[in-house]
C-alpha cells in the first residue's frame, strides 16, 4: 500500500475530511487529494499531515520505499522472465541453424565422395 492510501486511511480514521486536514495544514483540498492518490508530495506537506495525523513519517516513508522496491524486483523479473523467453528462442533458432549446417555438410561430403569414385572409374 503507497504513502497515499496510508495517509487516506489515517485522516479517515481520525474523523476528517479532506477539507479539513486542508485546513489544518494550510493547503488546498485538491492538494491532499492528489497526495492520497499518488502517494507523491514535498516533503515538508507530508511531514504536516504526519503531525496533524500523528503518523510517524519515516515509517511511512520506509513503508513506501520497501513497497517500491517489491514493485521494482517484480517489474525487473517480468523484463527477466521476457528476455529469458527471448532468448530461448533464439537458441532453439541456432540449434535449427546448427542442425541445418550439419545436413548442408553431410550432402556435400557425399557428393564430393561421388564425385571422387566417378573420376577414380573414368581413370581406370
Amino acid at each position: 500500500m503507497h504513502k497515499g492510501l496510508k495517509i487516506k486511511l489515517a485522516r479517515i480514521g481520525s474523523g476528517l475530511t479532506q477539507e479539513q486536514l486542508a485546513d489544518k495544514i494550510d493547503k488546498t483540498r485538491p492538494l491532499v487529494s492528489n497526495i492520497e492518490q499518488t502517494g507523491q508530495g514535498n516533503y515538508y506537506t507530508i511531514k504536516k499531515i504526519c503531525e496533524v495525523l500523528n503518523i510517524d513519517i519515516e515509517t511511512l516513508e520506509n513503508e513506501a520505499n520497501e513497497q517500491n522496491d517489491k514493485n521494482y524486483q517484480a517489474d525487473n523479473l517480468a523484463s527477466l522472465q521476457i528476455e529469458h523467453g527471448r532468448l530461448k528462442s533464439e537458441l532453439l533458432l541456432y540449434q535449427d541453424l546448427c542442425l541445418s549446417q550439419k545436413e548442408t555438410i553431410q550432402s556435400l561430403k557425399s557428393q564430393i565422395k561421388l564425385l571422387e569414385n566417378q573420376t577414380v572409374i573414368k581413370k581406370k
